[in-house]
């Protein structure tokens, strides 16, 4: 009977780890899966409920520093189904949203130059911060660092922030001088938070970090070096981190896989080509990837080894 808790205990720690507490329950995708009518898809990330998948839409142009009213949040089933094409906003406009994150059950989007909440439940506009101040117009991703706290890539001026939220939301310069940063992935097991950066201007010259904290303070470390284009981020295992890039626009990118002990780096074949292949949602539980085709309005679902 121990031996019967102990497995049931060590099966539950495995599901919420997940961050997803019914991942296994998911209506079943078949794989690989293309699904289309997008309009510059960004970004694509779940609640923790597993009942949806949320997908950020640029707008028809792929202009992402341009505020014209014409991005949109999708909502999808888990088997790819779309179920609301424009889910969000209800009132008012996005203009081109980019990376999401969840907390409970509202959902933030870095749009421009903002971040906004909006309730999952009444889809109602509940947060906005505003940071034209600092000069950017290219807000780009957002990781839950815990319930209180987000923190957000600001690809044009080389600086991740870190978001306070409550009554009075206020933000903070977390690390400074990355080139472009882009996708964010926070390791809560190990309290840090791992960086790809798009690169400096068009030199492509991005690469895999990480942010580690201790002491109170934050300190970036390089992985990689320069290597390329890089967009989305997840921790695939306790030992790798998989990243997108795009290599060259109107090129086919890459799915890279870093190993956190040898340094080793290698690519995934997926069954598509994907142009632009931008935040990515990444389920651990099934092996499978949830990639957008930015440049082509596309999402492509596979599974990754």
């Amino acid at each position: 009977m121990k031996a019967l808790k102990t497995a049931v205990v060590l099966f539950c720690a495995v599901i919420f780890s997940s961050g997803c507490h019914h991942l296994m329950f998911r209506e079943k995708i078949t794989t690989p899966k293309v699904i289309d009518g997008f309009s510059s898809p960004e970004s694509i990330i779940s609640g923790r409920d597993c009942k949806y998948f949320y997908v950020s839409n640029v707008g028809e142009k792929l202009e992402p520093s341009v505020k014209d009213g014409d991005g949109y949040i999708s909502r999808l089933k888990t088997d790819g189904i779309v179920v609301d094409k424009k889910f969000l906003p209800k009132d008012g406009v996005l203009d081109s949203p980019k990376g999401m994150a969840i907390i409970k059950k509202t959902l933030y989007v870095a749009d421009v130059d903002r971040v906004v909440g909006f309730s999952l439940d009444t889809r109602d506009k509940v947060f906005e911060l505003d940071f034209s101040a600092e000069k950017t117009v290219f807000l780009n991703d957002l990781a839950v660092i815990d319930d209180n706290t987000l923190a957000l890539s600001s690809t044009d001026t080389n600086k991740v922030y870190k978001i306070t939220l409550g009554e009075k939301p206020s933000f903070s310069v977390m690390q400074g001088n990355i080139a472009g940063p882009n996708g964010l992935y926070f390791d809560k097991k190990e309290n840090r938070l791992f960086v790809v950066g798009f690169g400096e201007g068009n030199k492509m010259n991005g690469e895999l970090g990480v942010i580690l904290f201790a002491d109170g303070k934050a300190k970036y470390k390089s992985l990689t070096g320069p290597l390329g284009a890089l967009d989305g981020v997840a921790l695939a295992n306790d030992e790798r981190v998989i990243f997108s890039d795009w290599v060259e626009f109107g090129k086919p990118g890459v799915l890279w896989s870093y190993d956190l002990k040898t340094g080793a780096l290698k690519s995934f074949q997926l069954s598509e080509e994907v142009k632009g292949p931008a935040d990515f949602y990444y389920d651990r539980w099934h092996g499978t990837i949830w990639m957008p085709m930015m440049t082509q309005g596309k999402v492509l679902v596979d599974k990754i080894k």
